[in-house]
């Protein structure tokens, strides 16, 4: 879970009152990252609501216009259960999520409804932060649309405040190794035996079986040409 070191900001920007270890305001929900101090943690009530009028959504449209609505909405951090009721997913650490992390967000809400007892969902119900274990895997926290459209402009809240550590990534980027380009028949690999004639047929063969470039073919043709 992300911290705040309470030496560096330990007043909260709206109320002025004493902040806790977290993402809000314990007293007004106030996102403590944004210097602005307008971002305000959405209620567990407008979530629950933003639910039931996804699922309404998705039975009137027959899942069609859900989809094409949620393409228009996921750039802004919303589905169109969220941009009814008015809500916004941004990232923990005062980012704007993209489409991509919007859709990597919905396919761990998928992944969370396979909990059992919908602990999923109902985990936001006791969580200082009012995140759901999808919430916690993807990094977010959802506010209210309102007073948190400048994350969207601006890609992030802005500068963190001195002393914020912000919480790590949920795994470990993954990096692939290169691999090496298969090595081409050529000329140069042929038997060492080879006349000039054989070598300018093979090199020909290669050529029409695609196996090398055409700048590779003018250049081993020269070469064994000059042997000539």
């Amino acid at each position: 879970m992300a911290t705040l070191a309470p030496a560096a900001t330990n007043v909260c920007r709206a109320c002025g009152r004493p902040l806790q270890p977290g993402l809000f305001c314990p007293y007004d929900g106030v996102f403590i990252l944004d210097p602005q101090g307008t971002t305000v943690m959405a209620s567990r009530i407008s979530r629950l609501g933003a639910s039931i009028v996804n699922a309404i959504l998705i039975v009137l449209t027959l899942g069609i216009g859900w989809i094409i609505w949620w393409f228009i909405v996921a750039p802004r951090g919303q589905n169109p259960g969220k941009a009814v009721v008015g809500l916004r997913v941004i990232r923990a650490d005062g980012r704007a999520v993209s489409t991509g992390w919007m859709f990597v967000r919905g396919l761990l809400t998928f992944v969370g409804g396979l909990i059992p007892l919908y602990l999923d969902d109902l985990w936001l119900l006791w969580d200082q932060n009012a995140q759901t274990l999808h919430d916690k895997m993807a990094a977010t926290v959802v506010v209210r649309a309102q007073g948190s459209e400048h994350i969207v402009l601006r890609g992030s809240v802005g500068e963190l405040p001195a002393g914020y550590t912000p919480p790590p990534a949920f795994a470990p980027p993954v990096s692939f190794p290169a691999t090496a380009e298969p090595a081409r028949s050529t000329p140069a690999a042929m038997p060492p035996g080879d006349s000039p004639a054989e070598a300018l047929r093979r090199l020909e063969d290669l050529k029409s079986r695609g196996l090398i470039t055409d700048e590779e073919y003018a250049v081993k043709r020269a070469t064994i040409v000059d042997r000539l």
